[in-house]
């Protein structure tokens, strides 16, 4: 499959890399030579130097034989305006990184139905919405779901006095019909089996049912006190939506905006929110503001060093959980070191989003680890290497394991003695090497 991206950013070079790895025939378009010269070295692709909204530079690398246009440059015209082209050429599928709401509203999508894009990715929406759903299940700090929003996967940091820790995965009292799946330790993905001994610091995945997952983190973490006060470190475009969502669930914000206008226009859009305008962040501010109370710290200004410092600080003075937004890929590896229990990156909220749009078919759902594993939902076909067969017979690489199955509406947490049907929905955990391999089984 051919495939033009417009943007050689964090998002687009993150989403050119990634569908190259998966055999696309990738050709990349940026203006900023410094991004066209890292983007040559770094990917396996046809990088061109110029304007992506260009519709001569767009013919010059081959838009009517691309069977896909993603457009994710940092503006939002350009994005448009390429898709627009791409469209006219005949191009089947686009795709467009839009920043501005003026342009996208999902009550009233203008954006898909007038301007005929396939797929909107609006990254900072997509961040606020990740950050509420952690928030809501106490304990974790993230949450995905899967099969029609009726199989969860919570992410717990293991810390002192969590009841798992020391412990081996057989000897965990974990509630009925729910699975540890997977394991992050100290930045590597791997799959544990019962004589796995979990450490602290782990990052531990746990799979349950819907309505069941809340009670699943409580019996591997003490600190399960539902989020009432949540501080926000910058009022842009992911605080402000941040902030807003959490009141409308009736938790208490307060938010802290370096810029004096947009602070006072935070302070308009708030009900009951609180805001304070400070042009710089430290301990002292911090400890005076209260943060040491707060059950969560969420720093998402558009400096990352910013962010996971405030974050680290908070975290030493005392709060509950803390989240950092990591634009620059750099510096995600960094979190765990400081403290930082979860980081938001809209490189991997926008690589998985357009990855889900491509993959649909059998491949329902996927959600990526900064770790480089991924938990993919995979509708069983008729005649794959699983279908028909007991999981301990098919031969699943050892990265990879079968966490839950959805079939007729029923959560399954399958042994290995399950035999997969065609039509069930399969939850994968895989680390990154085994990826493909796990792609084939399912493959019809």
């Amino acid at each position: 499959m051919r495939t033009v991206i417009i943007g050689a950013g964090e998002v687009g070079s993150n989403t050119a890399r990634m569908l190259s790895e998966e055999g696309h025939d990738v050709v990349l378009i940026e203006q900023d030579e410094t991004l066209v010269e890292r983007a040559s070295e770094q990917l396996d692709a046809l990088v061109i130097h110029g304007n992506g909204a260009s519709p001569r530079l767009l013919a010059e690398a081959g838009i009517e034989k691309a069977d896909l246009l993603v457009a994710a440059s940092s503006s939002d015209e350009a994005n448009i305006i390429a898709c627009l082209a791409a469209k006219a050429k005949g191009v089947s599928r686009t795709v467009a990184r839009i920043h501005n709401p003026d342009y996208y509203d999902p009550q009233e999508p203008f954006a898909e139905e007038m301007l005929g894009i396939d797929f909107v990715i609006h990254t900072e929406q997509m961040a606020a919405q990740e950050i509420k759903e952690a928030l809501l299940v106490p304990g974790a700090i993230n949450v995905e779901t899967f099969a029609e929003d009726s199989i969860e996967v919570a992410e717990v940091i293991l810390n002192e006095g969590s009841p798992a820790v020391g412990r081996t995965l057989r000897d965990l009292r974990l509630p009925e019909a729910s699975l540890v799946v997977g394991v992050v330790r100290r930045g590597e993905a791997l799959v544990p089996r019962g004589d796995t001994v979990l450490e602290r610091r782990d990052h531990v995945l746990l799979i349950s049912g819907r309505r069941h997952i809340a009670e699943v983190v409580k019996s591997v973490t003490t600190d399960t006190g539902p989020v009432k006060e949540v501080t926000i470190y910058g009022g842009g475009r992911i605080g402000l939506r941040l902030a807003l969502a959490l009141e409308k669930v009736g938790i208490s914000v307060r938010v802290i905006e370096r810029d004096e206008a947009r602070a006072r226009y935070v302070a308009s859009q708030l009900r009951r929110g609180f805001v304070l305008h400070d042009e710089g962040i430290s301990r002292d501010f911090l400890l005076q503001e209260r943060v040491d109370r707060s059950d969560a710290f969420v720093a998402v200004t558009g400096d990352d060093r910013a962010n996971l410092l405030a974050a680290m600080y908070a975290r030493q003075l005392g709060a509950r959980m803390t989240i950092a937004g990591v634009s620059s890929g750099e510096f995600a590896p960094l979190a765990d070191a400081l403290g930082v229990d979860l980081t938001i990156s809209p490189r991997m909220l926008a690589a998985e989003a357009v990855l889900r749009f491509v993959r649909r078919g059998e491949i329902v759902d996927v959600a990526l680890l900064e770790s480089g594993a991924e938990m993919i939902e995979l509708r069983v076909p008729p005649q794959c290497r699983v279908a028909g067969r007991p999981l301990s017979e098919v031969g699943f690489p050892e990265g990879a394991i079968v966490a839950a199955l959805l079939r007729d509406g029923d959560v399954v947490i399958p042994t290995g003695r399950e035999v997969l049907k065609p039509g069930d929905d399969a939850v994968v955990f895989t680390v990154e090497d085994a990826i493909e391999e796990v792609e084939r089984l399912f493959a019809p």
